[in-house]
């Protein structure tokens, strides 16, 4: 029988394996408690303080010695009935403060960073630029991010299309007239490989998403900050110029 469920209601494991000794025997005293659950002499003491404090365990002294019971299971019921009161006390008491964090919440600029690691990371991004609902730019290595997220972007496409969400991007001269190139709602422009780096940009609504493209370990960043957003923006422009259809 499983008995970590005892651990979900404050129990710890020791406590747990004191508590399931004395059940067995009835009655017992500490150093036979060491002896059958091979927990340290000490850590059996400190666990069975602890079960007394909780109403689970009680104990009468023989010829001066400490024989310990284990209480009525149905306390652990007591205790989960104890502990719903506690959470719904402190659930009254978050409702409280809530609106004051809320309240600093807003008050805070409008700056967000977020991390993302391997191939679910770089989906993180484009699932992002779907929610987000609005036209977009980047550059980037093409080759890798098709081959990476092949399996994916079939379905991405869809979605980008029923959304009626259209891009501009740059991409390497060598993936010209590659199949993504010609997708549609999409204007591509390119660049000579050599000024194409291993991580590639989405700028949209106010956020800019850098993706450092890589098979063994993809990285994805998505900043949320006008201002970069902004910066990044007049960036492409200027290489959107430089670009050849």
């Amino acid at each position: 029988m499983d008995f970590k469920i005892l651990e979900t209601i404050g129990l710890t494991k020791n406590e747990t394996k004191v508590y399931i000794t004395l059940s067995e025997k009835g009655s017992a005293l500490a150093g036979q408690i060491t002896e059958k659950t091979g927990i340290h002499r000490r850590n059996v003491y400190d666990a069975l303080e602890r079960l007394i404090e909780k109403g689970l365990v009680s104990y009468i002294n023989i010829d001066n010695r400490r024989w310990f019971n284990p209480a009525n299971p149905n306390r652990f019921l007591e205790l989960i009935d104890e502990k719903k009161s506690e959470l719904d006390k402190n659930k009254k008491i978050i409702k409280d403060i809530l609106p004051y964090f809320l309240q600093l919440r807003k008050e805070m600029p409008k700056q967000d960073v977020r991390f993302f690691k391997g191939t679910q990371g770089l989906k993180s991004v484009f699932e992002d630029i779907l929610r987000t609902n609005e036209n977009y730019l980047g550059y980037g290595p093409g080759a890798v991010v098709e081959k990476i997220l092949n399996f994916y972007f079939p379905y991405y496409i869809k979605k980008r299309i029923r959304s009626k969400i259209h891009y501009k991007l740059i991409y390497e001269e060598s993936v010209r007239n590659k199949k993504y190139t010609e997708n549609p709602l999409s204007e591509i422009k390119f660049l000579p490989d050599e000024y194409i780096s291993h991580t590639a940009q989405r700028i949209y609504g106010d956020k800019v998403a850098i993706l450092l493209i890589s098979e063994e370990d993809p990285l994805a960043i998505i900043i949320k900050n006008m201002a970069i957003t902004d910066s990044f923006r007049k960036h492409f422009e200027i290489l959107w110029k430089s670009a050849k259809k």
